[in-house]
């Protein structure tokens, strides 16, 4: 625990859930993107899927009118370092001018060393310049510009070509599709998470001649897609069209969105804004070495 003026500064713990919960929906009620979570969603979204680590996480408190803002954070090995990602940081607007988020990460720091973490990463969005600017104090450097995609309503419908099958399978082939993937993910959607919330996730293949050629894991009830590819050797013809229209389909939510495109992939970002998918905003990933 850290005292700093009248706040304190301590780890989070399950039983502040709904504390947790009321300071995420004041925090963001001014954001860009505003946040309408019911509890059970927010639950879902930060304890079930990003499996906040209590122990890593912070909260300030105002020591008499309680908690005053968070970081949430989850372990997890990313690009071969063990990783503290910032699934989320927020501040209630009548806190912030307090450099709190600088205080929790003081707080953190030290732990996370002491657990080994050899690297921290969040996102941010790129016309947020005052969090660019605060992350930057504590040490964050930019290190990846990100694309985020939502399909219009009116996309390129296209049946998937002739010979060419999908199959919904348990479990992802890793050592498959690294033969064809050749995007770099972001945290969120790297195999380790991945990996981790398979129970939300959907895995299909698509065949051609009983050969894995192509591949999308997707959350069918958010219609969000974690990852998806196609094999070079049968790109350009209508195949990944075909299994988006496939995803639209079989997805509860039909405006399909994929999140944090590296904006260096030109051919795929002008894949998805063929295909029908309107880049809502950018992204950047920070980096901070321990």
């Amino acid at each position: 625990m850290m005292e700093s003026s009248s706040f304190t500064v301590k780890e989070l713990e399950r039983g502040l859930l709904t504390d947790m919960y009321l300071t995420f929906l004041d925090s963001f009620s001014d954001y860009e993107i505003p946040f309408r979570l019911a509890k059970d969603q927010f639950v879902k979204k930060f304890v079930e899927k990003l499996k906040i680590d209590f122990d890593l996480s912070a909260g300030v408190f105002d020591t008499s009118q309680g908690l005053a803002g968070f970081v949430f954070t989850t372990i997890n090995e990313y690009n071969g370092l063990k990783t503290a990602y910032n699934g989320g940081t927020g501040v209630r607007p009548r806190y912030r001018g307090h450099k709190l988020v600088s205080v929790m990460y003081d707080f953190l720091i030290p732990k996370f060393i002491q657990a080994g973490v050899k690297q921290c990463i969040l996102e941010v969005l790129v016309n947020n310049t005052k969090a660019i600017g605060v992350y930057k104090n504590i040490g964050f450097t930019t290190t990846t510009r990100y694309k985020c995609f939502k399909l219009e309503p009116h996309y390129k419908f296209a049946e998937l070509p002739r010979d060419y099958l999908i199959r919904k399978v348990t479990s992802p082939d890793w050592a498959c599709y690294g033969r064809f993937m050749d995007a770099k993910t972001s945290f969120l959607d790297s195999k380790p998470m991945i990996d981790q919330n398979l129970a939300n996730e959907t895995v299909v293949e698509v065949h051609f001649n009983f050969e894995c050629v192509g591949y999308a894991i997707y959350q069918p009830a958010l219609g969000r897609i974690s990852q998806i590819a196609i094999d070079p050797a049968h790109r350009g013809k209508g195949v990944g069209k075909g299994l988006v229209h496939y995803l639209v389909q079989t997805s509860k939510n039909k405006a399909l969105t994929i999140m944090n495109v590296a904006a260096q992939y030109k051919d795929l970002t002008q894949f998805f804004e063929h295909v029908g998918f309107k880049n809502q905003l950018d992204q950047y990933e920070m980096m901070l070495g321990l």
